[in-house]
């Protein structure tokens, strides 16, 4: 059901957006990603959202009900940045405790991408620490850091991962120049697709 914004008010409801902002590899990473979706697909028999997901590097996710200031959010963290090449080195299992696994492809270099995560989403400044005497006094637990990576297939039941026998064929190499950052966005608290709203250069 689409979200809408009531932080203000309006004689129209606001449809509210979720923002995915990420990195887009070459057409031949996509493609080689969806085989080995495909491969995968063949021993343990994947989701549709896991076959049909197009290969990326999420950044940061945001609501908004316009795309002007996500715009001028990226624009922003982006200035003065030079592109940068990133550089894919074999797979990596990602685990979720005892519940499911992550396929990925590791990023040899993930030190640009991890900083222009933090631009796009700074820590905030911590607050002065006092005493707690309240439950609504109980700081906030900080931010999962960003951990750069390719999917090849997340959320995989544990059962079904132990029934991959050989993942060498996941150990796929490649780099390619990040020269831009792309944009979409879907409705707030859907499960649609990603549609494309813009892409920021770098440089």
């Amino acid at each position: 059901m689409a979200r809408k914004n009531t932080g203000q008010l309006s004689f129209f409801e606001e449809t509210v957006y979720e923002y995915l902002i990420l990195l887009s590899p070459s057409d031949a990473i996509k493609e080689e990603v969806d085989r080995m979706k495909e491969l995968l697909h063949g021993m343990i028999g994947l989701e549709a959202y896991n076959r049909n997901s197009v290969a990326h590097v999420s950044l940061f996710k945001k609501e908004a009900a316009d795309n002007a200031p996500i715009i001028k959010l990226v624009k922003k963290a982006v200035a003065g940045m030079e592109p940068f090449t990133i550089t894919l080195a074999g797979h990596e299992v990602l685990k979720h405790g005892s519940v499911s696994r992550t396929l990925c492809l590791k990023i040899e270099n993930p030190e640009p991408v991890t900083a222009l995560a933090a631009q796009l989403n700074p820590v905030p400044e911590p607050k002065r620490s006092y005493l707690q005497t309240t439950i609504l006094d109980k700081p906030k637990r900080p931010k999962k850091p960003v951990y750069p990576h390719v999917t090849i297939a997340r959320n995989i039941p544990v059962a079904d991962f132990s029934r991959i026998e050989d993942l060498t064929a996941f150990d796929y190499t490649a780099e390619w120049l990040c020269d831009r950052i792309t944009i979409l966005r879907r409705v707030a608290g859907s499960t649609g697709h990603f549609s494309p709203v813009s892409e920021v250069k770098l440089g």
